[in-house]
């Protein structure tokens, strides 16, 4: 038997290769698209085979997606209680209630802020992608202190946060940006106090698909 008449093997092993991924890509619908493993397992399969300029790019959402299961383990080995985790082809973001952060009305960072700020720290260092963090408010107005609206108290949080991670972290501070949104994107209503509460929010994010600076 010649070489020759083993040839035909080649496009059989890609075929049988293809039909993995593809039931693989099946598995993976069984899982919500919202979920972390699923997007996870989409970033492998597209990983696997991405070629040529496309396999670099694949390589890094594979990595963010793996950032954010680690995230969410970091959290929950912190008995973190309404925290969340998502991922989608902009951002992988992390929602962290105000009171895990801040004392109500103040932007200095808590006694719990130490111990969560710090392990995320050690995780998005593991990334180049940039940082994104978002400051949101209840609409209960400022009341004293030297905050004169939402607004200022919104953005303050956010850059407290940032300078921490900065000071701490080892991330360069070019990879950060800060946004204060006061009570203007609520996830629940503000006519309850459950609402409010889940609107006094800190959600910091990985950026995806922007060009990378610093470390």
């Amino acid at each position: 038997m010649t070489d020759e008449t083993h040839l035909w093997m080649v496009p059989y092993a890609d075929l049988m290769s293809t039909l993995v991924i593809l039931f693989l890509a099946m598995f993976a619908m069984t899982y919500s698209k919202g979920s972390l493993q699923y997007q996870e397992l989409m970033a492998k399969i597209e990983s696997n085979m991405a070629s040529g300029a496309q396999v670099a790019p694949a390589r890094e959402r594979l990595e963010e997606t793996e950032v954010a299961e680690r995230i969410q383990q970091a959290m929950k080995g912190l008995a973190l209680r309404d925290f969340g985790v998502t991922v989608d082809a902009r951002y992988v973001r992390l929602r962290l209630p105000a009171p895990v952060l801040f004392r109500q009305g103040s932007d200095a960072l808590g006694p719990q802020a130490a111990p969560v700020l710090s392990a995320l720290g050690r995780l998005f260092a593991t990334v180049k992608s940039p940082i994104l963090v978002e400051g949101y408010t209840d609409d209960v107005p400022v009341a004293g202190g030297r905050f004169r609206s939402n607004w200022e108290l919104s953005a303050a949080r956010a850059l407290s946060v940032v300078r921490f991670m900065s000071d701490h972290s080892g991330i360069a501070a070019q990879r950060f940006y800060v946004r204060g949104y006061a009570q203007y994107r609520p996830i629940a209503s503000d006519a309850t106090e459950e609402g409010r509460r889940l609107n006094r929010r800190i959600e910091i994010s990985l950026i995806r698909g922007l060009q990378k600076e610093g470390r």
